[in-house]
């Protein structure tokens, strides 16, 4: 599909629609000025440390212009991080809708899973699961299904993937495979409620070995306009 014909949504709204629909999402404030006594809300709400974006619908590659600050730990180092954000966006996404600055959690690292969906032209809807982070890129290590699938469909993309033994032990860790089922189930139903949905970009769903539920860090949502 054309990508005149799409809208990605901004990561607040992409990470609340996943959210109605079971998939544990990172915490997150939106801070829409510059004011102290918000961030000393946020902080007191995510506590430390913490990664600062800018929130917008125009840009998606924050990184990339300079409007992504990782690892702040005081409020001191949220209100240089969001002037740094807000500047930087002025000054190389001039023209850019934003909405303000997203202080977020950031979760220790555990066991990165990539899910998502896209669209075929000929098959319609298709759901991914494999390995995440940057193995994905190396080892392309991923399983396909149409959608919509079955819990057994779920189990298979786990099993024709190395999710399968990461999940039954993986450096002293063992992983919650039901996790990740339920999360594929979740993003199945999602679809099937809003088909104008064309992809869905889950990567890492974040999977702990110490009793601490799955979360997913980043994620993008498009939709048909």
């Amino acid at each position: 599909m054309s990508e005149k014909n799409t809208v990605a949504l901004n990561e607040r709204d992409s990470s609340s629609l996943l959210s109605s629909c079971g998939v544990r999402m990172v915490a997150s404030v939106l801070l829409d000025k510059p004011d102290r006594a918000a961030f000393e809300a946020a902080s007191r709400q995510l506590g430390f440390p913490v990664a600062m974006k800018v929130l917008s619908d125009d840009i998606l590659h924050k990184t990339d212009v300079g409007c992504v600050v990782l690892n702040v730990t005081d409020v001191d180092g949220m209100q240089a991080a969001y002037d740094t954000i807000m500047a930087n966006a002025a000054q190389n996404a001039p023209g850019a809708r934003v909405q303000g600055v997203l202080a977020e959690q950031m979760l220790p690292k555990g066991f990165e899973v990539l899910l998502g969906v896209s669209t075929d032209p000929q098959f319609g809807h298709v759901i991914m699961a494999g390995l995440g982070g940057v193995l994905v890129e190396l080892l392309h290590a991923v399983s396909l299904r149409v959608l919509p699938i079955t819990r057994q469909d779920a189990e298979d993309m786990i099993d024709e993937t190395p999710l399968a033994k990461a999940c039954q032990g993986l450096r002293g860790q063992q992983y919650r495979r039901e996790e990740i089922v339920e999360a594929l189930m979740c993003l199945s139903r999602l679809v099937e409620e809003h088909p104008e949905i064309t992809e869905v970009d889950i990567n890492p769903l974040m999977l702990y070995g110490d009793g601490r539920p799955a979360t997913a860090v980043d994620a993008m949502v498009v939709m048909k306009k």
